[in-house]
């Protein structure tokens, strides 16, 4: 059975309150709880360890402020707390990552689709040292500039000619210089 005391204990080791300022650098937000605002205090963040997820928090998000024994100097912040501010993507079938931007990743289990979809203006990069390699059918709807060589194992084909297997018309021996191809 709890009595009143137990209430207030709870209530000074857990609470709700919204991000009233972010200091990056520091790794360190405040945090205001009604009228009262925390000193700087540190926020969780998925990954701990060797891998890391970065996502910075944003003034206004909702967060659930924990401080064991109720020392607030100690406390840290529970982010992902979604809010009227910061509601949920609310998709059943997928798994997303929304951008405050637009921009959107996907997965769909179910289908086995990884989809990205960026605004307009918006590029991605891509430096692996060690290469890249692509399996599977590719579409590129767009202009492609390569700087460097392009090697290809068995043809490359432009605008129906194949560049293995093409002739030329108005062939002669000697300086002479042959046709388009056909």
């Amino acid at each position: 059975m709890r009595d009143d005391n137990s209430l207030d204990l709870i209530g000074q080791l857990a609470g709700y309150g919204k991000i009233e300022s972010v200091d990056l650098t520091a790794g360190l937000i405040t945090v205001a709880q009604g009228d009262v605002v925390t000193g700087p205090i540190r926020w969780a963040m998925g990954g701990g360890g060797g891998t890391k997820v970065w996502s910075r928090p944003k003034k206004g998000e909702q967060v659930l402020v924990i401080a064991p024994e109720g020392d607030i100097a100690g406390a840290i912040a529970l982010r992902g707390v979604h809010s009227l501010s910061f509601p949920p993507v609310g998709d059943p079938d997928r798994e997303v990552v929304e951008f405050e931007d637009g921009a959107v990743v996907a997965y769909h289990p179910g289908t086995h689709a990884l989809s990205v979809m960026l605004p307009p203006g918006a590029t991605i990069a891509i430096d692996a040292q060690g290469g890249l390699t692509i399996k599977g059918p590719v579409t590129i709807d767009g202009p492609v500039d390569i700087n460097g060589t392009v090697t290809a194992s068995d043809d490359v084909v432009a605008a129906g000619k194949s560049l293995k297997s093409h002739i030329h018309d108005k062939v002669q021996a000697g300086t002479g210089v042959s046709g388009k191809p056909l």
